[in-house]
Parts: structure tokens; sequence; C-alpha cells
């Protein structure tokens, strides 16, 4: 039995089957919302919060409409309509299918006895599979898994969905897990090559097959199954409408679009005012030095260990006048011997075992939970009395996936409820909390994953601990420009690659100078890593009972990688003018800083094939060396421009493949001819 049912004062519609509920909500242009629920579950679960937090409607501009015949359902809102055929849904732009729920049922005419006249012939195709789009499995707690059935299309290009190590940018018929580790972050959200995005709305660990046959999206634990579908007449509306809904990074400020210096890690304020000096003295500026894990006295505590920062203040405001400001590094692990641990345990800050017998997460601390308003509200304390007002000015929030020693988060208790269900939230409590403790909303906060929103609050996400080779960098690439699509503009990577890097070998040193050329036209240029050998730890508590990954600063490899690399330096503050107007564009629209091809040339289907070149911006196209001892690249030139190179300054026409000869101190970059920023990019090479 189906009951079929139209609110239009909510523009909306309702499917109720016997098993589950199916309702079809207008959310502004061209955008529609499905909720599907079990049957018996109450209405005022549709907005539960096992989705996205700060989930505003799209723009609306045009009145929707919801019409019901004799056969079908539909509800349209500008350029999107959506159909209900009586056992499934379909997504028309423009009156073009672009995307259908998958489901295989029988029609009625065969369950007829005898002769009925009255029975008519099916118009849609019939089987006797009863696979229906949505599934509910009930588990020992009174929740569900959930399962979502779409059609597949194994000519669609599928982009963004997070960062994962592949070197890919084309998602379309692969596997992915929904769920962050250390070097993934899972933000499930895409955009199709068929001109339509869409948005699965679950916090709950799970999965997702874009298959040939089939698209199936999974929650291992939730309420319902919410997704959003949103068309446009290209990419970039698409994006506009996805910043719409989910919101945009902020401005950023402009110094901070230097040279970032990090390694893993300064151990005392001494060796830190060493790197500064050793800056000051080759007239390289810095825009960030970063004080990175283990200056606390034990974890927990979010405060210096003065045997090793003592004068940290002084110096900090002594950099301030330099224009380079202090980050530091922010885990948020606990373990015993922290000065907090008995408040921390006392109301509930912490993630708990559901055995209630031992909370430790990860190397045997346990874990703030940042969905309690309590942990906000203390940790943004701690972070104003013990760092800001000791002159530093940015944090780092590390380890914020959060990285577990067995990735079961079904052990964990959360504030919010089972962690399960609400896992992929963590890291936007995680940097809405820090965030929270900046006087200036400019400010970025590096983090190793992010989710829905995280944008909104300065998220600069990066790719976390990756190896050291020409292969790692290749995938980052990637991860950039997807992150970029999943509405994360503010990106980096470890410059070099972080963790397993011979840094004296000539192999390194020419990946360091080929990442370094990639960085320095990417969101941030920022160098970090472990390098070989450590040198020894220097006490027996608080910051002195780890060791210290090598040197790397510009100047630790050699006076040649040094000279390549200050060549960059300088390039990108030549750039610094462009940067602030891409930026913006992030800021307003949505639009990513690092662009694949297709975003600025969607008619050029070369543009959408899978490619370590990008543009940087709209006018900018950057052709990354990714390839060790590589002396030339082929070079696709989108459709529609005619660019120039500044590696020899010839014009070629777009739509055009050529090959370029490449050393070691450049990489391919060309620009648009016309361009308002040419004399910008004139300067890049000089010549």
């Amino acid at each position: 039995m189906t009951e079929i049912s139209v609110d239009k004062k909510k523009k909306s519609f309702s499917i109720l089957k016997e098993d589950h509920t199916l309702i079809v909500r207008y959310w502004g242009d061209n955008t529609v919302r499905v909720t599907v629920t079990p049957r018996h579950k109450n209405k005022k679960n549709l907005d539960s919060p096992t989705g996205i937090m700060e989930l505003e409607k799209n723009i609306q501009k045009t009145n929707p409409e919801v019409v019901r015949d004799a056969q079908k359902i539909w509800l349209r809102t500008g350029d999107l309509k959506v159909k209900y055929n009586g056992e499934h849904l379909e997504f028309y732009n423009r009156n073009k299918l672009i995307l259908s729920e998958y489901s295989r049922i029988q029609s009625d005419v065969r369950r007829t006895i005898g002769i009925d006249e009255e029975v008519p012939y099916p118009e849609d195709d019939s089987y006797s599979l009863n696979y229906c789009p949505y599934s509910f499995k009930k588990n020992s707690l009174g929740n569900y898994s959930t399962e979502l059935l779409l059609e597949g299309d194994e000519t669609e290009v599928i982009t963004g969905l997070g960062g994962y190590q592949e070197s890919n940018l084309n998602k379309n018929l692969n596997y992915y897990e929904l769920m962050h580790r250390n070097s993934q972050t899972s933000i499930p959200i895409y955009l199709s090559s068929k001109n339509y995005g869409f948005i699965w709305n679950s916090s709950a660990v799970g999965d997702v097959f874009l298959g040939k046959n089939i698209k199936k999206w999974t929650a291992s634990e939730d309420y319902k199954i919410d997704y959003l579908v949103t068309v446009g007449n290209g990419p970039k509306q698409i994006l506009r409408q996805f910043s719409n809904m989910l919101g945009t990074a902020p401005m950023i400020d402009t110094n901070l679009l230097g040279l970032w210096q990090s390694k893993l890690r300064y151990q005392t304020l001494e060796e830190l005012k060493q790197v500064a000096e050793g800056y000051k003295k080759r007239e390289v500026p810095l825009s960030v030095l970063v004080i990175d894990y283990f200056h606390w006295p034990a974890q927990g505590d979010f405060k210096f260990d003065f045997n090793y920062w003592n004068g940290i203040k002084k110096f900090a405001d002594q950099l301030k006048e330099q224009g380079t400001q202090l980050m530091v590094s922010l885990w948020p692990t606990v373990e015993a011997e922290s000065e907090n641990y008995d408040l921390y345990r006392k109301e509930k800050m912490v993630l708990t075992s559901k055995d209630g017998k031992n909370n430790v997460v990860f190397n045997g601390a346990e874990i703030l939970d940042f969905s309690n308003p309590s942990t906000q509200k203390f940790i943004k304390g701690l972070l104003r009395r013990n760092y800001l007002d000791n002159g530093i000015s940015l944090f780092w929030a590390d380890q914020a996936e959060p990285e577990m020693n067995i990735y079961d988060h079904s052990r964990y208790q959360s504030y919010e409820g089972d962690f399960h269900i609400y896992a992929s939230k963590y890291p936007y409590y995680y940097v809405k909390t820090v965030h929270g403790a900046l006087p200036n909303d400019k400010s970025p906060t590096l983090i190793r994953s992010a989710w829905f929103n995280s944008q909104k609050y300065g998220a600069l996400a990066w790719s976390g601990d990756i190896d050291s080779s020409f292969d790692s960098l290749r995938r980052q690439i990637q991860v950039g420009l997807n992150m970029g699509i999943s509405g994360i503009p503010w990106w980096t990577s470890d410059i070099g690659g972080f963790h397993s890097g011979d840094s004296n070998s000539e192999y390194f040193k020419e990946l360091l100078i080929r990442w370094f050329q990639f960085a320095t036209f990417s969101p941030i240029l920022r160098m970090h890593g472990d390098r070989q050998p450590h040198t020894p730890k220097i006490g027996e508590t608080g910051g002195g009972v780890r060791t210290s990954g090598g040197p790397n600063e510009i100047w630790s490899f050699g006076s040649s990688v040094e000279e390549t690399l200050k060549k960059y330096i300088n390039i990108r503050h030549k750039i610094k003018p462009y940067l602030m107007h891409v930026y913006e564009e992030a800021s307003k629209y949505g639009y990513p800083i690092m662009r694949p091809l297709f975003l600025e040339h969607p008619e050029d289907s070369k543009a959408w094939n899978d490619s370590y070149q990008y543009l940087l911006g709209s006018d900018l196209l950057v052709v990354p060396v990714t390839e060790y001892k590589a002396t030339q690249l082929e070079v696709y030139l989108p459709e529609g421009n005619e660019w120039i190179s500044l590696i020899d300054n010839t014009t070629y026409e777009g739509g055009t493949i050529i090959h370029q000869q490449v050393t070691l101190e450049e990489i391919p970059i060309y620009y648009k001819k016309n361009s308002q920023f040419g004399e910008i990019f004139e300067q890049i090479y000089g010549k």
C-alpha cells in the first residue's frame, strides 16, 4: 500500500510505503533534499544531528512547483525536476535525465488473475529482483545500517569526496571508505560532469561504491537516509550553490602567503631563534614559523613547557615586528599526567569506551570530545591564556581524524551519542573550537582533516603524514584538487613528503625542489617533514622526552638546492596580488584555489581527463614535474584561449598538445593571453 501526499506550503511531497517514508523537499533554487526513514520513525528525525550541522538552503529566487497527476508526482525548482515514478526518484536538469535511483521492481501486471482488461501494460521496465533504492537493517542497539542505490554511469566524471591517497582525479568506478584516517579525509560531496552536484548527508562511518552499474552509499549506523541533489549550467554554478548551503572560507591575511617554516620538531626556544636568524641573515622573509608537538609538559595541558620555552612571548613579539607569526601544534590527546586529566574525566570531555574499562584511543592516550560544549569552552580558555597571551597567533590542529591505534569507532561514545554515527564531524568540532579562541576571523587553522562547514572556520587542511616520493607528489596534486571541489579551498601538503625520505640523496633533493615548485603555485607554501637522522631527546620530562627530526630549512640540503628554493620564494611574493584575487574568489563564491582544467573549460572534453596539470585560479596553468630526472613533459592547453609560455614566451593555440622541455630550475607555467594579471605573470621567470 502506497500513500502519496503533497504539502504545497512546505514545497514538498511524501511517499508512505509499507517499510519506509520518502520525503522530497525544495531546498532552494535548482536543489532538493531527499530524506528516507523507516516507516515507524517520526518526521521530527528528518533533521537529526547525524548530518551537516550548518546546512542552509540554496538561494531562493524562483518559485518551485509540486504537481501530482494520475501516474506520477514531481517537484520542479529552477532547472531541476525530480520525479517519482512509483518506485524510485529520477532527477532532470533542463528535462535531461542526469541521475536516477536504482530499483528493479516487478510491475503489477504479472500478478493479475485471469483476464483483466483494466490493468494497463507497464510503460517502465519490469523485474522480479525486488531491489528497492533504500535499505534499513536494524541492529541490536535499535539503530540501522542504511543503504542507498543509484544508477551507475561509466562515462561520468566524478570529482570531490575529500582527499584520498591515490593519483586519479576522477573518482567514478571506484570504492571509497567514508571515514577519516591519517592522510585520508572523507567529505561525501561530489561534482559530476553531467552538471549536477551530490551531497550524502551522514556523519556515520560508511562507504560508497561508484560502480559501472550502480552507485551504492552505505552508513554503517544511522537513523535515516539523507541526500541532496543540485543542478546548474556548469561546474562553477554548482560550486556556488554548494557554498550557499555549506559556507565559504574567510578572506585570508595577505601576510600569510609567503613561506611557512616547520619541521618535526624544534625542541627549544634557542633552536627556534637560530632558525629565524638563519632566514633573516639570508634576507628570506617568513610568514609563519611553527612549533610542533611535545612543547608541552604533558598531553592535555595545552601550554608551554617553560623548561625549554622560557621567553617565548618576547621572541614572538619580536617576530611580529618582522612580519612573522608563530604557530603551535595542538593535539587532542590526554594522558594521566596532565594537570587537567581529572577534570576531563569528571566532566566527560573525552571519548569514553562503551565497556567502561579503557578509554585509550591512540598511543596510550585518551581523546578529547570536542562535540561537548564544556570541552569547547574549557579548551578555548586554555588556548587564550597559555598561547595567545604568550604571543602565539596561529594554531595547528593535529590528529584531527582522530587518529586511532585501531580504527573502530563503534567502541566509543561521544557527547552526541554513539561515536560510530558522528565520527566524521570530529574535525568540524575541533576546528570550530580552535577558531573560537582566535581574535581574528581571517586566521587559518592548519588541520589534518576536515568536514562540511570546516571552511567557515578557517580550516587549512593538509594531506597528512605522507611518504617522500614522486608517486606521493602525484597523489597530493589530486588530493588538493579534490579537496577544493569538496569545499575546502585552503589546502597544503608537506613539501618533500613527511617521512621515509633520505634527505642526503640526490633523489630526495630533486624531489624537494619539484615539490617546492608545485607548492609555490598552491594555496600555502609550507616546509615540513620528519627528516632523518633524528637528533636525540634532550630530557626525561615534558618537552624533552621526544627526539627531533633532522634539519629541514631551505639551506639544509646544499647550496644548489637553497638557491633554487630562494628563487621560488621570490616568485611566490611576485604573484601575491594574483593569489589574493584567487583567495577572494574562494571566499565570495566557494571556488577552489587549485582548479581542475574542466572548472574553467567545461565544454572541452579533454579538460575532464585525469591529469597532473591544473589551474591556479582561472588564468595560470601549472604543470608540476612529477617524474624523477624528467626532461620533457606533454602539456595540454585547454580550448577557448591562447596560452603564453613563461619558459620561452611562445604563444600557443588552445586545444593543442605540446611537448615542453624542462630543466631542474623551472616547471612549465602558462597564462591566458590578455589576462589582466599578465604583467605579474611575466615577472615569474623574468623573461
